[in-house]
């Protein structure tokens, strides 16, 4: 159980002070580990939204190149690929066809290389994930056991944690297994629901009903639970929750009416409203945009992430940054010269094909919020939604509200059938890219090809259901876990 042994089976604390006297717009400072007792922990309401701020904190957190604790020999070498939760998402985005990347950081996960059991990639993913669900058992545990906590905050924070916990089960199950409906039977994901001891053994490998089964308890626990206020954007509230029930759902497939409900609760149910954004050609790097609902908040002085900041790091070309990122050309000859996200421009005057455009939708500042969850990325949910529901008529609606103000001479669908939700699916990728790799999380859900065009710098076509689209179970898993074994890796 290698994620164990990395945290020391110790009590990290996460004691944030500044938060609690209010700010301008979103403040996450920095972690200071402390050696504070559960008790007294879990004593306090502010202790303990302080803990949670640093759950959030982590997501931004750099990672070791051996993913060691800081305070061991070879700490704090990090690189920009394992920076936390958005590099997990840039990944993800630089593995389809729309963006291309050039031979720098990610040049692995573009080129469909990097899912070996003893790859940064797959070590980071792992370790990265089962760190913040051992902190939301911690967190659960230590509300239940509480003597001085009150009744509706252990309520509320429990909800907190199951949230996280879900999410991030989520997210280990979308690398490291096969699509759900494959077969829901593989397994490959140890489910822990207990905070880990110095004499905890790892446990072994459950079917994906049984991940997706606690995925969805927490999630449906959560949305009941949760209220919408907090503190700002960077923390769950009931519609982030609901935000996350919908994709699950969209993976699970066997729900659409909740999935509908759910993006209509995160998106507020007026989609003509909750689609409209001021952060198009304005660098996408403002969380207080009325679009988003989630995402990491960027101080722009106090970081230590200012050049780990995926997507923006890599994708604006006019700043000093990486400059790693490039548009397909034939992605961007799907957008109308009308619509406001076609925010692409040929700088480089170059004969090379991947290099003829690049997206200026992303600025990289230092002070670049981060997007997680956005509104309109419910709204084509719930367009989904319907369309699986038979509803075709209300789903070219909610498409069309999003398509409108995009494109003032946006035109109502006339699509239906395979045609309609092939339309739904590329107003995700045009809406969505760089953010969260909506084009692979597509791929594999639908079970649909990744075929890239001859553009791309590395031509590689990944067919429906390939191992390609999840990791390996990393090595040091299990060398650790005496419940894995090398055979999950053949």
């Amino acid at each position: 159980m290698k994620i164990y042994n990395t945290l020391h089976i110790k009590f990290l604390l996460v004691v944030i002070v500044a938060f609690l006297s209010g700010c301008s717009k979103e403040f996450l400072d920095e972690p200071k580990n402390s050696g504070l007792p559960e008790a007294v922990v879990f004593s306090d309401r502010d202790i303990v939204q302080a803990f949670v701020t640093g759950i959030y904190d982590r997501y931004k957190g750099q990672w070791d190149d051996d993913l060691t604790d800081d305070d061991l020999p070879g700490g704090n070498v990090s690189d920009p690929d394992t920076g936390g939760l958005y590099a997990m998402y840039f990944a993800r985005t630089i593995k389809g066809n729309d963006l291309i990347q050039a031979p720098s950081w990610f040049l692995f996960d573009y080129s469909h290389e990097n899912r070996g059991a003893t790859f940064r990639r797959t070590r980071f993913t792992w370790t990265f994930n089962y760190e913040i669900i051992n902190y939301a058992n911690v967190l659960i545990n230590g509300l239940k056991e509480s003597t001085d906590l009150d009744d509706a905050t252990k309520k509320e924070f429990t909800a907190v944690a199951k949230a996280i916990r879900a999410f991030h089960y989520f997210q280990l199950a979308l690398e490291f297994a096969p699509n759900y409906n494959n077969d829901r039977s593989v397994a490959r994901i140890p489910l822990y629901t207990e905070p880990a001891t110095v004499n905890s053994i790892g446990n072994p490998p459950s079917p994906l009903t049984d991940v997706y089964d606690l995925i969805l308890s927490d999630l449906k626990d959560a949305v009941a639970d949760l209220s919408e206020d907090r503190l700002g954007k960077s923390y769950i509230n009931k519609s982030v929750a609901n935000g996350i029930l919908a994709r699950v759902l969209l993976v699970t497939q066997d729900d659409w009416t909740l999935a509908s409900s759910a993006a209509r609760a995160a998106y507020g149910g007026n989609a003509a409203t909750a689609v409209v954004s001021t952060n198009w050609d304005e660098g996408f790097d403002d969380l207080a945009d009325q679009d988003w609902l989630w995402g990491h908040f960027q101080d722009g002085s106090n970081e230590t992430n200012f050049f780990w900041m995926a997507p923006h790091v890599f994708t604006d070309h006019l700043a000093l940054s990486f400059q790693a990122t490039y548009a397909n050309t034939n992605f961007v000859d799907t957008f109308s010269d009308t619509d406001v996200r076609k925010l692409f421009e040929d700088i480089y005057n170059s004969s090379t094909p991947y290099r003829e455009f690049v997206t200026t939708k992303f600025v990289f500042t230092f002070g670049s919020d981060v997007p997680l969850m956005r509104k309109s990325e419910m709204v084509l949910i719930d367009a989904e939604a319907q369309y699986n529901m038979g509803n075709e008529p209300e789903a070219r609606d909610l498409l069309f509200a999003l398509q409108k103000e995009r494109d003032p001479d946006a035109t109502l669908s006339t699509n239906s059938g395979g045609a309609l939700l092939d339309e739904i699916l590329l107003e995700r990728r045009k809406e969505l890219y760089g953010e969260i790799g909506v084009e692979w999380f597509d791929a594999k859900r639908l079970r649909r090809p990744i075929n890239r065009d001859p553009e791309h710098r590395v031509v590689v076509n990944v067919p429906a259901d390939s191992e390609l689209f999840y990791l390996n179970i990393p090595q040091s898993e299990i060398d650790a876990n005496p419940n894995m074994d090398q055979s999950l890796n053949q």
